[in-house]
């Protein structure tokens, strides 16, 4: 009987034995996921992580190798991937303090009618500004508006961008520029007509959206309050001029890259 329990307890330390061999092994041996922007997954274990620079990790086969941290997405600590830590991304040359940004945008303006009975008419304006820190950037910008028919608006104006958390994947933000439109008349030859521009205010919201490389693509939806007039002088019996004033009212969807 003595020695029948002995026998049981020493299958139950071997059994324990056995038992935290194998445990802990699986815990030291938890496997970490790094996943690359170019879509491919590689598990190991995450030895270090330099931001801005680069991530250390040993595959399941043992290699050490160093990743560039603008090419990695995101990476899961544990086999369950349980843990989910986002990577905190190297902020983009148009992203850090002191550093330019160029915008380049398509819109359509929709709404009600504008001068020629025009229901949309399109434009592009360009931008160019400096980051102040990772959230706040200002710039000049200006563009072509053709929303009056054949003639052209050419815009002047300041703009202040603001985008929410820099470690966001996609940023959002807040537009606001203002200043002067020029007046273009289509037809230069015709003295007795002239486009005159006018004030302008432009309110938008927009996101940037992430992918590879320095160039991103966004959207914008925005609202544009625009004066212009056009002024028409005929010559019979007396002079006389004819002005027509206009404030334009319209709400302008945007594409366009920033980069």
């Amino acid at each position: 009987m003595k020695y029948g329990l002995y026998l049981v307890l020493f299958c139950v330390l071997i059994s324990s034995s056995l038992w935290a061999q194998d445990a802990s092994p699986a815990k030291k041996g938890t496997k970490d996921m790094v996943v690359l922007k170019s879509g491919e997954k590689i598990q190991g274990e995450i030895l270090k992580y330099e931001q801005n620079k680069e991530l250390v990790l040993r595959t399941t086969e043992g290699i050490e190798m160093a990743i560039p941290a603008e090419k990695v997405d995101k990476f899961f600590s544990g086999t369950r991937a349980s843990l989910v830590k986002r990577l905190s991304m190297p902020q983009k040359p148009f992203l850090k303090a002191g550093s330019f940004y160029n915008n380049f945008a398509l819109f359509v303006p929709f709404g009600a009618e504008t001068i020629a009975n025009s229901h949309t008419g399109f434009g592009f304006e360009y931008s160019a500004g400096v980051q102040l820190n990772s959230r706040l950037g200002v710039g000049l910008g200006t563009g072509i508006n053709l929303m009056i028919g054949a003639d052209r608006l050419v815009p002047v104006v300041a703009e202040l961008r603001y985008y929410n958390n820099a470690a966001r994947r996609h940023r959002a933000y807040v537009l606001l520029d203002g200043g002067y439109s020029i007046g273009w008349a289509a037809d230069n030859t015709n003295d007795a007509y002239s486009v005159n521009g006018g004030f302008r205010i432009h309110p938008a919201l927009g996101v940037v959206w992430n992918k590879a490389g320095n160039t991103h693509f966004s959207t914008e939806l925005g609202f544009l309050h625009q004066r212009a007039s056009i002024k028409e002088d005929y010559w019979e019996t007396i002079t006389w001029i004819k002005e027509n004033k206009y404030q334009m009212n319209r709400w302008l969807f945007k594409i366009g890259l920033i980069f």
